[in-house]
């Protein structure tokens, strides 16, 4: 039996705490006073002066709920998670057979019984875990989650607590997690679970969200008996049965600090596992979750972008809007260079085929990071507020005190020319990853301008890597501001309105 995290509770007094102020509270967790240690099982202390509310679910503040570590234990937890930089998403799921995306069930309102038929021809026929774990492999992608369960209530492996699975229901009629589990990690790759916790639109007692029960089934149960007897039992079967590496959880809608706290408790027997911050009542979670947008994360945390190559999450056969190689390249580049991670997803039709579009797209991607992953995987976010118009930067700390900074170039400068903003001291080499060629710099009144020769290696990001004595700090040019709404349940991301 692994040993319990302890917790704490700590709680505010306005619904946005301010960045600097929220991010020195959970600094300082690890050495609470008597007064502000954990409380008896079900009480939620309000001694602090830090309440926490993630944004877009309409919820009112909740106390601050964290793990109980010091700052060294948990940069050794999510070591791995920060060097990754990029993972691969996966929705999968009886919707995939209407191919209408992951929300048509509340989109259209379809009555269960007419959804719940669709489960005969989720047929998995041409699923592939070992391919789709080469293929994510060759995208460059070091970690993989999968939706275990989404919004529709339907589970991809056989729950004890629900019938309405893959394995009891479903044409597919087998566990499809433990093969995809097992065949990522055999190259390398962390296996992550997503888990909607507070939308079930088919078991009983699930909640819709912020739109009323369109079928009279659904008013059937208490979302508490939901909660017990289904969802914490379900979260508690996939720790068990697939020691995920990370726990995607989604929309924290009617998630109060006492329906929160079972799934906490349940994550908190695992001490290695990370888990975002979506699962609402106070619970912060280790990293936020911008959604389909690139944001920083106002309360300090390690953060990751999550976003679609088309516009659909789900299967959605009419949906060709496909963002370029190019663009998700960019992503990737720019993404990190604030910090972050990329969260990127595909969606697997009915018989476990990913679209052709999709498969192109992360080969292209991994070719990129084939001769650029350097200035990806493991690297720090740039010293650069507000990025340079000719594209981005990331930096490495090195053991001896030195740093690598990676410049990458999306613009190639018609005269072989950049400038690195306020920076005065010349790099002691350079070189550009694509093909070696040298990269000279100078410093200038302006900054350092770095001088490129010839044309872009690379069409869409051409990277430089410049080798300096020390770390590069410049003086910040913008303060960023504080972004209520980076993670959790986005404001509207049914298409309905807000809830009340």
């Amino acid at each position: 039996m692994k040993a319990p995290i302890k917790k704490i509770f700590l709680s505010v007094a306005s619904g946005c705490a301010l960045a600097t102020f929220a991010a020195s509270a959970l600094a300082q967790t690890a050495a609470l006073p008597p007064a502000l240690k954990p409380p008896p099982p079900g009480a939620f202390s309000n001694a602090s002066p830090i309440l926490f509310r993630e944004g877009g679910a309409g919820l009112p503040p909740y106390p601050v709920v964290v793990r109980e570590e010091t700052p060294p234990a948990k940069a050794a937890r999510m070591k791995w998670f920060h060097d990754a930089r990029f993972g691969i998403f996966i929705h999968w799921g009886v919707y995939a057979v209407p191919a209408k995306g992951e929300w048509y069930m509340s989109n259209a309102k379809v009555p269960q019984a007419t959804y719940r038929a669709f489960a005969r021809d989720f047929t998995a026929a041409n699923y592939d875990p070992a391919a789709w774990a080469a293929l994510f492999e060759e995208a460059g992608a070091k970690y993989v989650v999968i939706t275990a369960k989404h919004h529709d209530g339907f589970a991809l492996y056989g729950s004890k607590v629900s019938d309405w699975n893959a394995v009891k229901v479903a044409a597919a009629q087998r566990d499809l997690l433990q093969p995809l589990a097992d065949a990522v990690r055999a190259r390398g790759i962390k296996f992550g679970l997503y888990y909607s916790q507070s939308q079930d639109w088919n078991n009983p007692g699930g909640g819709t969200g912020n739109r009323p029960a369109w079928d009279d089934e659904q008013k059937k149960g208490s979302f508490d008996d939901y909660i017990t007897k289904i969802a914490v039992p379900q979260v508690r079967e996939l720790l068990e049965k697939y020691h995920p590496a990370y726990l995607f959880w989604d929309t924290e809608y009617a998630m109060s600090p006492e329906r929160a706290r079972p799934f906490f408790d349940a994550i908190s027997d695992y001490p290695e596992l990370i888990a975002n911050n979506r699962l609402g009542g106070g619970v912060l979670g280790d990293t936020a979750t911008p959604e389909q947008r690139i944001a920083l994360d106002a309360l300090g945390r390690q953060f990751e972008v999550c976003m679609t190559i088309n516009r659909s999450w789900g299967y959605n056969a009419t949906d060709l809007e496909w963002k370029s190689a190019q663009q998700l390249i960019r992503n990737l580049s720019d993404i990190t260079s604030r910090g972050g991670n990329y969260l990127l997803n595909v969606g697997p039709d009915a018989e476990g085929i990913i679209p052709e579009p999709e498969v192109e797209r992360l080969k292209a991607m991994g070719r990129w990071l084939k001769t650029n992953g350097a200035a990806i995987y493991g690297t720090e976010a740039g010293p650069y507020a507000k990025p340079p118009e000719w594209g981005r930067v990331t930096q490495r700390f090195n053991a001896n005190g030195s740093s690598t900074v990676y410049v990458h170039v999306w613009n190639w400068p018609a005269n072989g020319k950049i400038v690195l903003p306020r920076v005065q001291v010349a790099a002691v080499s350079g070189k550009l990853l694509a093909n070696g060629a040298a990269v000279s710099s100078a410093v200038s009144p302006t900054g350092l301008i770095v001088t490129l020769r010839g044309s872009a290696p690379d069409a869409d990001v051409s990277v430089a890597a410049l080798e300096f004595p020390a770390p590069l700090h410049v003086a910040e040019d913008v303060i960023h501001p504080i972004d209520a709404s980076s993670g959790g349940t986005p404001l509207d991301p049914s298409g309905g309105n807000p809830p009340k």
